[in-house]
């Protein structure tokens, strides 16, 4: 077979790198749904096993039913949160244009702790500020919450590419892992350690960061809903976020709010969800986490966290997982750099 000349090679790779940033600029726009379709393909990946098994090895049949479980256990419900969060967010702004905060028990603590700090210091003004925080986080959350409802075209358009992807990734998916080693240059050796901890790491991320935090989220709302607080949905979801938060996680949302039912007066209330908090909310930090990322990768809490934080920055909301997954297939490629600057394969590694 004839080499090709130099400037055939120039050539043919002058036309791939066109027709690559070509791709890239169609497929740009669906890059979230493909992602958030691997995601859950991943993570839903033994049910799908399973359910294959049980439908006798018809591959397109068992996509089209684990897509379903995935619509009926995750989407809808997340979707049928959103409503009631937003009525709620819409429900406390419209109070605001009264002066108040839109939470009876916040506004009644910090007329008490206003009053105790005016007797030292007259000119000191809580409620304002507290108005004005609250005023400030409702309106954003308001506005995003308009943003959605206003393209909920957009939205119901991306969430059937999330579910077509899933059907295609659970059908196709050994030809694209077949595909990837087949055009990848690293050994498949090396290939097959990258993809099983990035799957590793979505896992990790999905079930011990994500699933811990709503739970944490549906018991704090729970909570919120038994004591009187108002608007425990918005609480609870505020909550599972708070609950990536290291060390304090959702303790401080939960324990403030308690110490808020205490000064207003509802003392076994605040007493109640304080008690609540840390039987239930914070079990589920000490106990279930540990068991849900047993397997997980071995990153500190801390850099998961940054990881957080800045894929949202980046990536916006789909930061939210995309960050850490960033941050696995980094720590992936770095577990394998000494084996391949080395030139030794991973038996020999494991055999010394």
């Amino acid at each position: 077979m004839m080499k090709p000349h130099l400037g055939e090679l120039i050539f043919f790779w002058l036309l791939f790198g066109v027709a690559g940033l070509l791709t890239f600029a169609v497929m740009s726009p669906y890059l979230t749904p493909i992602f958030l379709a691997a995601v859950f393909t991943i993570l839903f990946s033994p049910f799908h096993v399973h359910i294959r098994k049980w439908v006798g090895g018809n591959g397109t049949l068992a996509a089209f039913l684990t897509v379903l479980l995935v619509l009926f256990l995750i989407l809808i419900p997340l979707i049928f949160l959103g409503l009631l969060m937003s009525q709620e967010v819409l429900s406390t702004y419209g109070t605001l244009s009264e002066g108040k905060s839109g939470f009876e028990f916040i506004d009644q603590a910090t007329s008490v702790i206003e009053e105790y700090i005016r007797a030292y210091i007259p000119s000191f003004e809580l409620h304002t500020n507290v108005y004005m925080i609250i005023e400030g986080g409702l309106r954003w959350v308001g506005q995003n919450l308009n943003a959605f409802l206003s393209g909920i075209i957009a939205f119901v358009f991306e969430l059937l590419l999330v579910l077509i992807a899933m059907f295609f990734f659970y059908r196709d998916g050994q030809k694209l892992y077949d595909f990837a080693l087949r055009w990848s240059p690293l050994s498949d050796e090396y290939d097959e350690r990258v993809i099983t901890k990035l799957k590793i790491a979505v896992d990790s991320v999905v079930k011990g960061a994500l699933a811990t935090s709503l739970l944490q989220g549906f018991l704090a709302g729970i909570g919120f809903l038994i004591f009187g607080v108002e608007n425990p949905i918005l609480w609870g979801v505020i909550t599972a976020i708070a609950a990536f938060v290291p060390v304090v996680g959702s303790a401080i949302i939960t324990v403030p709010m308690g110490i808020l039912l205490i000064l207003s007066g509802s003392t076994l209330s605040g007493i109640g969800l304080i008690l609540w908090a840390l039987l239930f909310v914070g079990l589920i930090d000490n106990v279930t986490r540990p068991m849900l990322i047993h397997r997980g990768v071995d990153i500190h809490p801390f850099v998961i966290f940054l990881s957080v934080i800045g894929g949202l920055v980046y990536f916006g909301p789909i930061g939210f997982l995309a960050g850490p997954i960033v941050l696995a297939f980094f720590f992936a490629m770095l577990d394998i750099y000494p084996l391949i600057i080395k030139g030794r394969t991973i038996d020999e590694t494991k055999a010394t």
